[in-house]
């Protein structure tokens, strides 16, 4: 079984019998949208930006952590006092894997929410406890995401610096989720509109609206029937 937890805005906590990883606990109005004590293994942030990387070191700092991001994602964690033995460089396509996670980055864009410059944005796919999760965090770019298997799907959507709608529907039918979920929009009828047409044109994916604090229980029941709650 693998456990999902929202945090809100872009920031989730995935759980297995084995490994926990939080996936950018940013910080939001000047506020930390994950709390400092916060206890994980892995803590993997897609860019550099605070929205992002928030207080991962100060999450870090408290559970002992590791930190994985890009190049500049690591050297922001640096020169906010991560520790440098909790510190990993990853590099697109080049697979991370300890023991009850297995993740690949790839290499997808954001805009720099001050200057609107493209810089890079690593979209995750991670495989924990025989399930698969794509996640894309802060990007209008789909990269390698439109052709990957997953079970879960969790895609940005929203005006100018990630998906509109549309795009972000049309992702999903190409990928075939099992389940996709919407982050960062920023209106109602954002993520009220992506439900409504995922159930319209894309059959087999079902789409689930996640308030923070709730959780989303994925399995494979008897080995082959895939099983989901949210609590």
């Amino acid at each position: 079984m693998l456990k999902i937890t929202y945090f809100g805005h872009t920031s989730f906590r995935l759980d297995s019998k084995d490994m926990s990883v939080l996936l950018n606990p940013g910080i939001w109005d000047g506020k930390p949208v994950v709390p400092d004590d916060c206890d994980v293994r892995v803590i993997v942030a897609t860019n550099h930006f605070d929205d992002a990387i928030g207080n991962a070191t100060a999450i870090a700092s408290k559970s002992k952590a590791w930190i994985l991001g890009n190049e500049q994602t690591i050297e922001k964690a640096k020169s906010q006092g991560g520790k440098p033995w909790l510190l990993h460089i990853l590099r697109p396509e080049e697979v991370y894997q300890i023991p009850g996670l297995k993740l690949v980055p790839y290499s997808l864009q954001r805009a720099d929410p001050k200057s609107g410059e493209k810089s890079q944005n690593l979209g995750l796919y991670l495989e924990m406890s025989g399930m698969k999760v794509a996640y894309l965090g802060d990007t209008v770019v789909r990269g390698a995401f439109g052709k990957i298997e997953a079970d879960v799907m969790i895609v940005p959507v929203g005006d100018g610096e990630v998906f509109a709608v549309k795009d972000a529907v049309s992702l999903c039918i190409d990928a075939k989720p099992r389940i996709g979920i919407p982050i960062r929009w920023t209106a109602p009828e954002q993520s009220a509109k992506f439900r409504k047409y995922l159930e319209q044109f894309a059959s087999g994916t079902v789409a689930i609206l996640m308030e923070p604090k709730q959780v989303l229980e994925i399995q494979w029941a008897a080995g082959n029937e895939f099983r989901y709650k949210v609590s």
